[in-house]
């Protein structure tokens, strides 16, 4: 009911607040939403700390373009493509991780490896990536509305409720995921894999099904976010990127789906309300995050919801 009356709320937010500054924040905050939603599916829920996911967000980006390019697609079919890519290399990098067994920190560097190869891959292949300048994107989608047919998605009002609609969308299947017996799969595995191993668990199949799912929330991201954006660089794959997510999602909280989702709202809208130069922006934005993981280790979501429950009391 909560997720309903706040995704309502958004809805009707566009005919009270009419500043596109505000709404543009809220569209950037929607789409890296969706990233760090998917992201938590793999964290959160198995207990994995995938580097990959920025990897997967800005491979689908280039991917998108590229086929559009040079195959001439659609967008929408340029980022089925861009997708179904993503999910042969999660493929690829989960069963190698996972057959392998690897846990905590060594699969959080063998993830990071893998997204550093695809970002020099992206860095140093100037004839497609442009390299280092990266591309303007001067092409946007084309949204079938009723009454209208096909027009193009432009306008900040147009991108707020296709970014809305993307990410009720995402929490939706991932609710369902997590509360089917693939979900119950997953907590047992977050809780002692090896235990879920001797209760019949396949332990290799679930961990990877949360790993590509999540990557591929991530390249769908990858595309919207890209196509709305304007451009695409080679820090979309980098280090940074990866924390960035990590940080949304311990800030808003990993106990429910849509939690991070705070945090990305948090983290999109506090450097435009910290007036300060680059960098004492960035050592107020770390103190924040620091101290806020410090005194909530169950991010924002799991202490409010923790003050509730002693309220009730």
């Amino acid at each position: 009911m909560r997720l309903v009356l706040a995704a309502a709320a958004f809805a009707l937010l566009p005919l009270v607040v009419k500043s596109d500054f505000i709404l543009t924040i809220l569209v950037f905050s929607f789409l890296l939403g969706m990233l760090a939603v998917g992201f938590n599916l793999i964290f959160g829920y198995t207990g994995q700390l995938s580097m990959f996911h920025a990897a997967a967000f800005g491979i689908s980006a280039y991917a998108t373009y590229l086929s559009m390019t040079h195959w001439g697609t659609s967008f929408w079919t340029g980022m089925l493509i861009a997708s179904a890519l993503v999910l042969a290399l999660s493929v690829i990098v989960g069963t190698i991780c996972f057959r392998f067994r690897l846990k905590e920190f060594y699969f959080a560097v063998v993830t990071l490896a893998f997204s550093e190869m695809a970002r020099l891959v992206v860095l140093n292949w100037n004839g497609v990536t442009n390299g280092t300048l990266g591309i303007i994107l001067q092409e946007k989608p084309n949204i079938w509305l009723p009454g209208q047919g096909l027009v193009k998605l432009e306008g900040t009002l147009m991108w707020y409720y296709v970014s809305l609609v993307a990410l009720a969308l995402t929490v939706i299947v991932c609710l369902r995921l997590v509360n089917s017996w693939m979900g119950r799969c997953f907590a047992a595995i977050r809780l002692n894999d090896e235990l879920g191993d001797t209760l019949g668990i396949n332990v290799f199949r679930y961990k990877l099904a949360a790993f590509v799912v999540g990557n591929i929330i991530a390249a769908i991201t990858g595309g919207l976010y890209a196509f709305y954006l304007g451009s695409i660089e080679p820090g979309f794959l980098s280090i940074d990127q990866s924390l960035a997510i990590v940080a949304m999602v311990l800030l808003g909280g990993r106990g429910a789906v849509a939690a991070p989702v705070i945090g990305a709202l948090v983290l999109t809208a506090l450097p435009h309300m910290i007036h300060l130069g680059a960098e004492l922006r960035s050592i107020v934005y770390g103190a924040i995050l620091i101290l806020t993981i410090l005194l909530m280790p169950q991010g924002i979501y799991g202490t409010l919801a923790l003050l509730g429950r002693r309220r009730a009391v």
